[in-house]
């Protein structure tokens, strides 16, 4: 039941927000929390799905749960499949592209090629290989939660429409379903001391990255994205000493 309730709700979301033609209203009453809270606060939600911080995220699974971090690669390639492949096909004008300066943009103002959130999709990927990996109600509950306020964020900061977020629920959650599937069928090869030594040195450029700068949409987060990319790097090197030690 777990598995499937938040594709569920995300599918049952986006055919009554379609139905009601409510997608326009939504979007301008979420993203009136911008000017009416901070520019700052956003911008520092909305990173976290961003795919360089969300990999980085990952790293401290090394060593903990070598299953979670193999279901990972799955997880990458299947959230990329969905959004980039979506994309191109289904080619929705940006909010800031059809509403104009009725929109308060935090960041970048993206123009095309809205549907559908890859913030979403990476938020909610990450949420689902998270809440299926872990048995806590309370921990599954505020991963969530989390992953809800990261997905809407997209709204707030003005790049994307809530059918857009929805559709990326959706497909990130299916992303970590079929990823965890894909894990446990090749576990064997996947839990090899090389092949996880090589996703950890991969997750933890991305974390490298992240306490160098790395610049992406949001300049007033990078303060953020170091603090990340340092707490998950002493992650993994606190598990390397216990390890070794």
């Amino acid at each position: 039941m777990k598995r499937w309730l938040v594709p569920a709700l995300a599918a049952a979301a986006f055919v009554a927000l379609y139905a009601l033609d409510a997608n326009r209203a939504l979007f301008l009453a979420l993203n009136r929390n911008g000017p009416a809270t901070s520019d700052l606060l956003w911008a520092n939600i909305t990173v976290l799905g961003d795919g360089m911080v969300a990999f980085a995220l990952c790293l401290p699974l090394w060593r903990r749960r070598p299953d979670l971090l193999w279901a990972v690669l799955f997880l990458a390639i299947l959230g990329t499949l969905w959004v980039h492949g979506m994309k191109p096909i289904i080619d929705v004008a940006r909010p800031p592209a059809v509403l104009g300066d009725q929109v308060h943009v935090i960041g970048r103002a993206y123009q095309a090629r809205s549907f559908p959130s890859g913030h979403a999709t990476t938020a909610f990927a990450i949420a689902g290989l998270l809440a299926m990996g872990i048995a806590s109600r309370a921990w599954v509950a505020l991963i969530v939660a989390l992953a809800t306020v990261v997905a809407l964020s997209r709204a707030v900061v003005g790049v994307h429409w809530p059918l857009d977020i929805l559709a990326g629920a959706f497909g990130g959650w299916l992303a970590a379903v079929c990823a965890l599937w894909l894990a446990q069928r090749t576990q064997r090869f996947g839990e090899r001391p090389f092949v996880q030594w090589t996703l950890a040195a991969l997750l933890a450029a991305c974390a490298v990255a992240l306490v160098l700068g790395y610049p992406g949409d949001y300049p007033q987060a990078v303060l953020f994205q170091r603090v990340i990319g340092i707490c998950c790097l002493a992650a993994a090197a606190a598990r390397l000493k216990r390890a070794t030690g």
